[in-house]
């Protein structure tokens, strides 16, 4: 493997004289002794960082490499052959770890163990991070966890084992000891549970039979009852019995069920009675005559003292005020993305790229920015948005950069932006432009109180940038494409003075269920339809209400 800055100078000296638009070198500061962006991994130009989080564990770094077909131009390119590798520092004695495992992390409760999982099988395995010994199996695997979104809880690893396409086997998988020497031996919590194929995707978990909490499951067993499985003793209470779906607010103090019994039969969905209860103080409350697979986020909100449930037949959705379920009508596409402060709502629509301040209650609302535009990330006052006709999901989709405040008029930030920008500590934006059809493009900072680019480096796939190593190490990580300069960048940029007013925030948005991360924190699982479903399904409705 080579290391340091090889040919970076030279790149950076041709893409100076390139095109109508020089843009001025960023000051970058030393990395490994070396001026410029230092090169820890090398890399084949097909092979490139993308979406998987790089990780230090004690004086070694780990990356997931992927490789990209040359001739995928798609929006959403495939990925195979992953890679996991580990360097030192500054990107010494590198070593290939493993050849299967698509995400690596750690575990809150072994914050120096290396944990890889296998998207294939849901196996996790312990990697050791000097590549000394093989890769150890601690958990078995869930094959229904897709794209890893495993199911920890504070008792161990939740996991199905499916029996058929109906019904499995609910396990917890508890903590080994020592996650260096021994594999977990599963037990049995429930058999059968309902394992419908309704919304299983991306969940690590069957949408619409099973929810999990810290300390809990709520499921639906094989005689279609709703139980509540306590993951301390393992004892099985019933709850509801005939139930045919449910969901469940965040906390798990809500759960919101649908009876057996059909009032209507639709190409999508079995219409029934839905009804509301609270775990806490107990009692139904009946809710109307729908299916919980039309409403994609029916209590995603329930913290924040609303329930959304739809009725296609209308079509329309109605809003319920918790905790007396007062309601209100609200129209079909109406998509929540967050409650704020003052208790306003942001709104948006699944049909345009428009935003709202929405006061539910008295049913007024107010347009925050006048052009159609993408969220970038959330402020505590105010969103970060870029201009798009585009709903979803293209990375190279770009246009004029704004923040647009809750209250006040919007400020442009910079003349072009995408989905991939980062807000750094000190108020500066970083991110890629001008991403081709490759997927690659220039990393610029930008400082939005001029919207002067500066250039840090050239051929650098978005996905691949990684800013978390900017609060200890004042360090940027990403990869580049670059033929002989291919592999895996460290760069400092030049230190300026941390913003106190602006802040990136994490707020609670669009998911069907939150899991704990590896690491203990907070992680939003979506469960939607694909965009080409959706569209059918929406027509399929609009035409049924006419």
């Amino acid at each position: 493997m080579k290391r340091g800055a090889v040919g970076w100078v030279a790149a950076i000296v041709l893409a100076m004289g390139c095109g109508p638009d020089p843009v001025a070198q960023e000051e970058l500061e030393e990395v490994c002794g070396e001026a410029g962006p230092f090169r820890v991994l090398e890399l084949e130009p097909d092979q490139r960082i993308a979406w998987v989080r790089s990780l230090r564990i004690a004086d070694r770094r780990v990356f997931v490499v992927h490789r990209v077909a040359a001739d995928d131009t798609s929006s959403i390119p495939s990925w195979s052959d992953p890679e996991v590798w580990s360097t030192g520092l500054c990107g010494e004695s590198p070593v290939q770890l493993s050849s299967d495992i698509e995400k690596i992390f750690t575990n809150e409760r072994w914050p120096d163990v290396l944990l890889g999982c296998k998207q294939e099988t849901g196996e996790v395995f312990e990697l050791d991070p000097l590549g000394v010994r093989a890769p150890h199996l601690v958990f078995a695997g869930d094959p229904a966890a897709v794209g890893c979104a495993l199911r920890w809880s504070d008792h161990g690893l939740l996991s199905v084992v499916p029996h058929d396409d109906d019904f499995g086997a609910l396990m917890l998988s508890p903590y080994p000891e020592d996650p260096r020497t021994q594999t977990s031996e599963p037990v049995t919590l429930l058999d059968p549970v309902r394992i419908t194929e309704n919304g299983s995707g991306g969940t690590g978990m069957v949408a619409g039979s099973i929810r999990t909490f810290a300390d809990s499951v709520l499921a639906l067993d094989g005689k279609d009852t709703l139980v509540r499985v306590d993951l301390t003793d393992r004892s099985v209470t019933t709850l509801q019995e005939e139930v045919r779906e449910i969901d469940a607010s965040f906390d798990g103090r809500y759960v919101m069920w649908q009876d057996m019994a059909v009032t209507h039969e639709s190409d999508w969905a079995t219409e029934g009675k839905v009804f509301l209860r609270d775990l806490t103080a107990g009692g139904d409350a009946l809710l109307g005559e729908t299916s919980l697979t039309y409403s994609l986020n029916p209590l995603g909100y329930a913290g924040g003292g609303i329930v959304q449930l739809d009725f296609p037949s209308a079509p329309m959705q109605r809003i319920f005020f918790l905790p007396g379920l007062e309601s209100i009508p609200a129209p079909s596409d109406l998509f929540i993305n967050t409650k704020l402060d003052d208790g306003r709502w942001l709104v948006s629509s699944r049909s345009d790229n428009f935003f709202y301040l929405y006061d539910l209650r008295e049913g007024t609302r107010e347009q925050l920015f006048s052009r159609p535009a993408d969220l970038v990330w959330f402020e505590s006052d105010a969103l970060v948005l870029f201009e798009t006709e585009k709903k979803c999901c293209d990375e190279r989709d770009e246009g004029p950069l704004w923040r647009v405040p809750f209250d006040g008029e919007p400020e442009q930030l910079a003349e072009r932006g995408n989905r991939s920008m980062r807000l750094l500590p000190d108020g500066r934006i970083i991110g890629p432009v001008g991403i081709g059809s490759d997927g690659v493009g220039r990393l610029v900072v930008i400082d939005p109180s001029t919207g002067e680019e500066r250039r840090v480096d050239d051929r650098v796939d978005g996905r691949s940038l990684d800013t978390r190593w900017f609060e200890d190490e004042g360090l940027i990580s990403y990869s580049v494409s670059d033929g002989e300069r291919s592999g895996v960048y460290l760069a400092r940029l030049s230190q300026h003075e941390r913003s106190e007013t602006r802040k990136a925030v994490m707020r609670e948005g669009y998911a069907i269920d939150v899991v704990r991360g590896a690491e203990g924190e907070r992680v939003p699982v979506t469960r939607s339809l694909t965009t080409s479903d959706e569209r059918e399904l929406r027509a399929t409705l609009a035409t049924r209400a006419e």
